[in-house]
């Protein structure tokens, strides 16, 4: 197996209108049976920013698979339904044997702020393919967030998406819309927990809303919205024209997955549309892991507006730059040859990483749980492995595609890293 060495071993993929539609469908409909690696973020724009990443995976997909088999690599994907675990499962054959691939990728935003690192290139990441030093404008790592190093993946493919930061940006290259809200807040477990919606389904019962608009423009008379969610086991869409100040009832249904306004309603949405249940037929309490009843009525009213809704069409230039792959036992191995690291201290050095050296209770017992105990080094004290930890409140060690932008930079929840050096090229797989 030949590892990465030259600019070509480095694909460079670019969508088909079908993986941009294919993308835009798995994200509005599977969030509820997508599980939250972010728990903590339940905002708005927390499920905005779930629903794009799925987006990206699906699409990402679907270009590599295609580029899999143009070039003569056996390989498929399970994905049967929305409502699968395995949604983003690869089934390559590496050496006679079927072998469970999970495709990570991360994106660099060709648009974002200059923050002092240079623009991406195969070139740029093949110079530092081998630098895992302090300076994140520089290091390049290949992630795996420490919450599915445990799943039952059997090896890793990496990637760089290159785009426009899409998060914030509906309309700039975009070939079609798909504006979608999410279910969010107080209302996110009670509108779509995937526990809450399976047992009403089993009891063939759901629930009902109400939707009223309140509009800030004299001008607006109606807006169109579909509603998308789940009922007795199958896809339950529904369509409705909203006037101001008049109310209209849809349902039932088992669970809703999002939102979604047509571009002319949005262009003239001012305003908020207010969202009720008016019917719960299924009265049994449901317990989550904090021993909260999921299945009550949050006594506030559930409020959309235009910053709710994304576009789950990815931009036309989106392009995936498909570094390499391991195995995950390699990849287990191979992270154990570098160093932890944690987020900047600016007033020391804004462009540097900090060493791991502290190691607190909780982070013992990550490290105990994943099999990484021996890599806590004492004198001095250190973390001898590839890991990257997060603040827990929004930021943390940095990296050159999760630059130190301040409070939010670097990632968002600690992972193990290796590096490109470490990875086998795409078409050693042939």
């Amino acid at each position: 197996m030949a590892k990465l060495k030259n600019k070509a071993d480095i694909w460079v993929l670019t969508p088909k209108p079908d993986d941009l539609k294919a993308g835009a469908h798995y994200a509005a409909v599977s969030l509820p049976w997508t599980f939250n690696r972010m728990m903590l973020n339940t905002s708005s724009a927390g499920q905005q920013h779930r629903a794009l990443n799925i987006a990206k995976g699906v699409v990402g997909q679907e270009m590599l698979l295609r580029e899999m088999t143009r070039i003569g690599i056996k390989a498929q994907t399970q994905r049967k339904s929305y409502r699968d675990e395995d949604l983003f499962d690869l089934h390559v054959k590496i050496e006679g044997a079927l072998t469970k691939m999970d495709l990570k990728s991360v994106n660099y935003f060709t648009n974002y702020a200059a923050v002092g690192r240079e623009n991406f290139s195969r070139e740029l990441l093949l110079k530092y393919s081998g630098y895992a030093g302090a300076d994140w404008r520089t290091f390049m790592p290949m992630l795996v967030p420490h919450t599915q190093i445990e799943q039952s993946k059997e090896g890793y493919c990496f990637a760089i998406a290159s785009s426009i930061d899409l998060r914030k940006d509906i309309a700039t290259n975009r070939s079609g819309y798909a504006l979608t809200a999410f279910p969010y807040a107080e209302y996110l477990p009670f509108l779509s927990s995937k526990k809450l919606c399976l047992m009403r389904e089993e009891a063939k019962k759901g629930f009902t809303l109400e939707l009223s608009y309140e509009a800030d423009s004299l001008l607006t008379s109606e807006i169109a919205l579909s509603i998308v969610g789940d009922y007795a086991g199958k896809p339950n869409v529904e369509s409705v024209k909203i006037k101001p100040g008049i109310a209209k009832r849809v349902g039932p249904f088992s669970c809703i997955s999002s939102f979604q306004i047509d571009k002319d309603s949005y262009d003239q949405f001012y305003g908020a549309v207010e969202i009720t249940v008016k019917k719960n037929e299924f009265s049994t309490f449901v317990l989550n892991s904090q021993k909260r009843n999921i299945n009550d009525i949050p006594k506030e009213s559930f409020v959309l507006r235009r910053l709710d809704f994304c576009n789950l069409f990815l931009p036309t230039d989106y392009t995936l730059y498909v570094i390499g792959w391991t195995r995950k036992y390699e990849f287990l191995q191979d992270c154990r040859k570098y160093t932890g690291w944690v987020w900047p201290m600016d007033k020391i050095d804004k462009y540097k990483n900090q060493s791991w050296s502290q190691i607190t209770e909780d982070d013992q017992r990550r490290l105990e749980a994943t099999g990484f105990a021996s890599s806590i080094q004492d004198k001095p004290r250190l973390l001898k492995a590839g890991w990257m930890k997060t603040t827990g409140r929004g930021g943390g060690a940095c990296c050159y595609v999760f630059p130190n932008i301040g409070a939010n930079g670097g990632v968002k929840e600690t992972n193990l890293y290796i590096l490109p050096q470490d990875l086998y090229t795409m078409d050693s797989l042939k």
